[in-house]
């Protein structure tokens, strides 16, 4: 008897699902009759997310509101405009005269410190940020069923319970994620410049109400331990960061001189006190070489675990290290270092970027948390590092355009890019970690024996050769034709940077000085900038958002009960080269071109009949596939628009 597809296993047709380059393959085999479009929306749609997006944190659908489809269909729709480009900004700036201490529209020049958080089961986002003395937070709701999208913020202001500015700045704020308190209410841990480490509700009503002070105190029986000694104060909060333990959330704060481990109280206490606490005396740093003097702890971040936290220290030989958690206390490493790997590359080990720890998380569904770390040098290099090999890194990566630019933050997705920022202007700079992808958008067009155009600037890789390429491409033998086979190369994805500070007001030159993301699904991310806050959002031109995750009045030009206006931000974008360190970028390189983007709300030409690069399509799950017939169109619209150097999709 003829066999056919749907003869097949189940088991087997998931193997199949698990090879297939694009959403549009999936997509037509569950066209082809009702048994294969079961299994796909049963089993497909799982597959192919889970196997062409393995790193980054996906959580189960039966949490949320969206199927699997829907699921594929967002991560896609983000892939495409992470790879052409298509990012947006908005601010959120205080309005002209919310400070009438200052002259008038100057904004209030605060160094933000900023987190967020998507709730998978609500679908609501919440953005807190510290402001100065003051707590602002603001909290979406989706709209279901094709509703409007419900805005409502919060605010606390620190001049009413006597708290002065720069003694009592906010340093450090976190928003407890996946736990609540013994109320239900939502919460968030802040940590001040004088010293103050509280628990603070999150929620609209009684956003800001003090729930539990954290106190330094050691916890009973500190003499059986020798690394906890008894602490008179905490002294100034340089950070704070909270992790998902297996008995509830932990909060690893850190001073300027020590660890202390708090675990989130579920009953109604109102003042706790440290599970553990780890002392950086100056004993214990000399005998890694450290200087006279007493070297500063800056930052503890988890590693994605209970067991293990990186830090961030200034003023000793070596400011990356690592506390381990073992059946006699707390171990302090230091990071690997190798003299040869130092020379080959030209690298040295001075100052860390202390904000700019990141846990990289090689693959999501993997349990026990992450050895990598991706932190960012004064010498303008982020490196990627195994804490627990002898090789002091893995990959080394550099703007190479302006390789002397450090990064003072980090926003890391998985092992797709990460995302950085600096003191030099409000500039955003977008890496590829040049890891083995699971998904390129352009495995969605149509064969093309044409090399992928525009040309790119690439200042040290050599333009790869096109003679073993096919002109269609032949899955059986697994050659590639020459725009599918040249489209994957890294020459022709580069990274880029976006230049904002143009746009953003007050004087001088804003900086970026942190960076967060709602989860690894959100479409949008928010960036910490002197005197406000910018949405960036993954966007198509126009004001086409993601339709799952997306919020549909986010261009839309808002006044915040708290004082704050939302608008409209024009960016610049320049390509930056391939990411990788080379050694002998010791001198200037050829400028790339620097292209004006339009504005949001600025519209679109209605001439233009196909889309570019910069994501004019509408977007569906067959990744917008344009016909052979199209390409002349196309090729005339990427000139017109200035369309970047990725392949059309």
């Amino acid at each position: 008897m003829k066999q056919t597809l749907t003869d097949l296993p189940v088991d087997v047709l998931l193997i199949i699902f698990a090879n297939l380059d694009s959403a549009k393959d999936l997509r037509a085999l569950a066209l082809q009759n009702r048994s294969l479009s079961r299994v796909v929306r049963d089993d497909g749609w799982r597959v192919f997310v889970r196997n062409r997006f393995p790193s980054l944190s996906i959580p189960n659908t039966s949490q949320g509101h969206q199927s699997w489809q829907q699921l594929a269909h967002s991560l896609t729709f983000q892939s495409r405009c992470w790879d052409k480009r298509s990012l947006q900004f908005r601010g959120l700036f205080q309005a002209r005269d919310a400070h009438p201490g200052g002259r008038r529209g100057q904004a209030h020049l605060y160094h933000p410190v900023v987190d967020s958080w998507l709730d998978p089961e609500s679908q609501e986002e919440m953005l807190v940020w510290g402001a100065g003395k003051d707590i602002v937070a603001r909290y979406r709701q989706r709209g279901r069923d094709g509703g409007s999208t419900k805005v409502e913020c919060a605010r606390t202001d620190g001049k009413f319970v006597g708290l002065r500015s720069g003694y009592d700045d906010i340093r450090a704020l976190s928003v407890i994620k996946g736990q609540r308190g013994h109320d239900g209410s939502r919460m968030m841990v802040m940590g001040r410049d004088s010293g103050e480490l509280v628990l603070l509700s999150a929620e609209p009503d009684r956003f800001g109400e003090q729930l539990v002070e954290l106190r330094p105190a050691p916890f009973d029986g500190a003499e059986e331990d020798s690394s906890v000694t008894p602490a008179q104060g905490h002294g100034t909060i340089n950070s704070v960061d909270v992790v998902r333990g297996s008995t509830g959330s932990l909060i690893a704060a850190a001073t300027k001189s020590s660890v202390l481990i708090y675990e989130v109280p579920r009953d109604d206490r109102s003042e706790a006190f440290p599970l553990t606490a780890y002392d950086l005396n100056p004993d214990s740093l000399a005998t890694s070489g450290a200087p006279l003097g007493r070297p500063q702890l800056c930052r503890a971040t988890w590693m994605g675990q209970d067991g293990l936290i990186a830090l961030a220290l200034k003023g000793c030989k070596d400011p990356l290290r690592y506390l381990e958690m073992t059946p006699t206390g707390w171990n302090q490493h230091t990071a690997a270092k190798n003299i040869d790997l130092e020379a080959q590359f030209g690298i040295g080990y001075g100052n860390i970027c202390s904000n700019s720890l990141q846990p990289v998380q090689p693959n999501a569904s993997s349990r026990g948390g992450t050895s990598l770390l991706l932190s960012a040098w004064r010498d303008g290099s982020c490196r990627l590092q195994d804490l627990r090999t002898p090789s002091p890194f893995d990959a080394v990566y550099e703007d190479n355009i302006d390789p002397w630019a450090d990064m003072e933050s980090l926003l890391v997705y998985g092992t797709e890019r990460f995302v950085g920022g600096g003191m030099n202007g409000a500039t955003i700079k977008v890496f590829d970690f040049r890891w083995t992808k699971g998904y390129y958008h352009t495995s969605g067009l149509p064969c093309l024996n044409k090399r992928p155009y525009p040309k790119p600037v690439q200042p040290f890789l050599k333009e790869p050769s096109n003679s073993n390429c096919a002109q269609r491409c032949n899955l059986a033998v697994g050659t590639a034709c020459c725009w599918h086979g040249l489209s994957r190369d890294i020459y022709y994805r580069p990274n880029a940077s976006f230049f904002l500070s143009k746009d953003i007001p007050g004087q001088g030159t804003p900086a970026v000085w942190s960076l967060s993301k709602p989860s690894d699904l959100s479409p949008n991310f928010y960036v910490g900038v002197s005197g406000g806050i910018l949405e960036a959002n993954l966007a198509e031109r126009g004001t086409k958002y993601d339709p799952n995750f997306g919020f549909e009045d986010w261009a839309a030009d808002s006044m915040t009960p708290g004082g704050y206006k939302s608008r409209d931000l024009r960016h610049s974008v320049m390509e930056t080269g391939d990411g990788l360190l080379v050694q002998s970028n010791d001198r200037a390189v050829d400028l790339p071109p620097i292209l004006r983007r339009r504005s949001v709300n600025s519209g679109r030409r209605k001439n233009l009949r196909k889309p570019g690069r910069e994501g004019d399509a509408h977007h569906r799950l067959d990744d917008g596939i344009l016909s052979v017939s199209d390409v002349e169109d196309v090729r005339t619209l990427t000139r017109s628009i200035g369309a970047m150097t990725l392949p059309l999709a």
